[in-house]
């Protein structure tokens, strides 16, 4: 993946919160410099190089220097700081990347300081200073959001054996607490409502795209009570395993 060298120079050039009116476009542009997008409301969409790009609420994306930028689709409505700044790129999992998630209320404050020293025209060092706080956090939150992440993954390829969140502690050698909050920053969810939305996914999988018995499914996803499967489904989707299935089966467009 593409990302921020950031063990080279980096300079803060100029930031700014920005508001976009209802239906207001990107601008069409080329831009010499890199411009980290922070989001914090609405969604804002672009074009870089051809390609489209949507960034929501509580994401953040680093436009890449010397690009072609887009407004071609129309934006909803986003709030966001962006800032301005010279870097370099490589291609290395390990540097900052281009897009992932943040949260505003750590950086809302940082965010407001660098504005005022922008429009304020303070000190270079004391933006510069201000930028690489931002930085530091987002490569911070990248470093947990990567533990919750493999949590994750391993949580998908063994659906069938995990249960509860003491395995995960036990597999991991984290706390409960640690655990849950990792889980609530990087998805929004805690760890045991993550699982049980991968269990539902792999059954509605499994009824579109086999013969396999409800009973056996629900076995398949690590529900040895086919009763509390048959209730989170049916959460999920409005409809029983079966009814799902024969909805799906008989008209693929209404699947959830």
């Amino acid at each position: 993946m593409r990302g921020l060298d950031l063990d080279q120079a980096i300079r803060c050039k100029c930031a700014s919160f920005r508001y976009f009116e209802k239906h207001e476009h990107h601008v069409t542009r080329f831009c010499k410099d890199n411009v980290l997008l922070l989001v914090f409301d609405g969604t804002l969409r672009f074009s870089e190089n051809g390609e489209q790009v949507e960034v929501r609420g509580g994401e953040y994306y680093i436009q890449q220097k010397n690009g072609y930028q887009g407004g071609e689709l129309a934006s909803d409505a986003p709030s966001y700081f962006y800032v301005h700044f010279d870097a370099e790129w490589k291609m290395n999992d390990s540097l900052l990347p281009y897009r992932g998630g943040f949260d505003h209320s750590l950086l809302s404050n940082v965010m407001e300081r660098l504005d005022r020293a922008s429009h304020a025209g303070e000190l270079q060092i004391e933006q510069q200073y201000l930028f690489l706080k931002i930085l530091m956090a987002l490569r911070e939150q990248k470093k947990q959001g990567g533990v919750a992440r493999e949590i994750a993954d391993y949580m998908a390829q063994n659906l069938k054996t995990i249960s509860s969140l003491s395995e995960l502690c036990a597999e991991f050698h984290y706390s409960k607490n640690y655990i849950i909050r990792l889980f609530n920053d990087e998805f929004g969810v805690t760890p045991i409502q993550y699982l049980n939305s991968l269990k539902i996914k792999q059954s509605m999988y499994l009824l579109e795209s086999t013969s396999m018995p409800v009973l056996k499914i629900a076995e398949e996803c690590g529900y040895s009570d086919y009763t509390n499967f048959y209730k989170r489904f049916i959460q999920k989707t409005g409809n029983s395993p079966l009814k799902w299935r024969e909805t799906v089966h008989n008209n693929p467009a209404s699947r959830a």
